[in-house]
């Protein structure tokens, strides 16, 4: 892998740095879909929709695992660019004994306010035990979620992406494993599904901790010097990544609670298969931003700014062509992807498939916003990245869902996320005019 760091950039040196990143996401999304398949199958709509409920804690918390990791690996990959290694392994160690610590005070929180939180969040009488003994269980994940997540992005500026598809296959086959067992012979309905959460990510954050202790690495553990400004911005630099992630929490508990006005329970529901299918989706393009995010920011704390523009020709080809796949994918072989959570003939299954269908228009236009917002990162410009992130995701899905709704029903909450594209493409387009002189890249 060093080849793409020390000499000239080819597409099939691109591909073999970048894939790994693209399928890892897509594996992570099709393993947190089948947590909703096998709880739609096998403990019932309540459950399901449950889940939903549920969900918004799950986002932050990923939110936080992320803000952390892709903020902080694009300062310390800058610093090996500048061929400051030393730096470079102290800025290391210094965010994983952070990550760790405030993961385990997220715990100890959710535990204490456990209650009030499902109440807030929206739950019925009736779904009200079930969110419950999901987030209890959830909840411990967080040390596990954020030093998996920390490891995995460090071991793609390490120069090795092809080893975070191993760690994200194992993650994912003892999630699923688990799952099948657990709600299967076991019975243990939702609960079975959370303690299969737990064992797909501290198996990631085992499998990470071994790479970085026991494996030959550029990166090494450094006596801990606390670098309070590196963490400061680590967390403005991530925070767009935070917002992205995290949102799809805060817009579901929206969504949650327009769909129930709407039309019940069945609602809360058919969100949580609509926005699993639509993370499937975009999961394509938040893979690949995270794989070639490292590039972009060793190549510009290098001053090789040609290379830089290379990824970008490569960018454009790759967005175009996924964007036009998913969109047709939700368009013709949408009733097939909905059979996987709900049977045909159900109201929750009609209102799912004219979701997943609407989903097209937002698909086709997402590709630049996720990669704008990525894009910045790399640069160490999180509040460029913020703003497009909070836009796309976050600001615009609300404003267009509570105006939406009010107009057309349940299709304006599915055309929401349309509306938001719509909205963050205006904004992407004024920031890449904006900053192409400070960082000397094209379009």
């Amino acid at each position: 892998m060093d080849d793409i760091y020390t000499g000239k950039i080819t597409i099939k040196k691109f591909v073999k740095f970048v894939w790994p990143s693209v399928l890892m996401m897509l594996i992570i999304a099709l393993y947190y879909g089948m947590d909703s398949i096998f709880v739609a199958n096998l403990a019932g709509e309540e459950a399901l929709a449950a889940l939903s409920i549920a969900y918004p804690v799950q986002g932050i918390i990923w939110g936080i695992s992320v803000m952390l990791a892709s903020g902080s690996s694009a300062i310390v990959a800058i610093k090996m660019g500048e061929g400051k290694q030393q730096e470079a392994d102290e800025k290391y160690t210094s965010i994983c004994v952070v990550s760790l610590l405030l993961g385990c005070a997220i715990t100890a929180a959710g535990l204490v306010f456990m209650d009030p939180v499902v109440s807030f969040l929206g739950a019925t009488e009736e779904l009200t035990q079930y969110c419950d003994d999901f987030l209890t269980i959830i909840v411990w994940g967080c040390p596990g979620a954020f030093l998996g997540v920390l490891f995995e992005y460090f071991i793609r500026v390490d120069g090795r992406p092809g080893f975070t598809l191993l760690l994200y296959l194992s993650g994912g086959v003892t999630h699923l494993l688990l799952d099948y067992i657990l709600m299967g012979p076991l019975d243990m309905g939702i609960k079975g599904t959370a303690w299969a959460n737990l064992g797909g990510l501290y198996m990631i954050m085992i499998i990470g901790g071994v790479y970085f202790l026991l494996m030959k690495t550029k990166l090494s553990f450094r006596r801990f010097k606390p670098d309070w400004r590196f963490i400061g911005h680590s967390f403005v630099n991530g925070s767009s990544e935070m917002v992205s992630e995290s949102s799809a929490g805060i817009t579901t508990f929206f969504f949650n609670y327009v769909t129930i006005a709407l039309v019940g329970e069945v609602g809360a529901a058919a969100v949580s298969i609509v926005l699993n299918i639509h993370y499937l989706m975009i999961s394509l393009h938040l893979g690949y931003i995270m794989g070639v995010a490292p590039l972009i920011s060793y190549f510009y704390g290098a001053r090789e700014y040609e290379k830089v523009n290379t990824l970008i020709k490569y960018s454009k080809v790759f967005i175009s062509v996924t964007s036009v796949v998913s969109a047709a994918a939700c368009l013709i072989f949408g009733e097939y992807i909905v059979m996987a959570f709900e049977r045909p003939g159900s109201e929750l299954f009609d209102i799912a498939l004219t979701g997943t269908r609407l989903l097209a228009s937002a698909l086709f236009l997402c590709g630049m916003n996720i990669f704008a917002s990525g894009f910045f990162t790399a640069y160490g410009n999180g509040k460029v990245s913020a703003v497009i992130s909070a836009s796309r995701a976050l600001i615009m899905v609300i404003a267009g869902l509570m105006v939406l709704s009010w107009l057309f029903g349940m299709t304006g909450v599915w055309l929401s996320l349309t509306f938001a594209e719509i909205a963050t493409l205006a904004l992407t387009a004024v920031m890449i005019v904006k900053y192409k002189g400070v960082y000397n890249y094209r379009f």
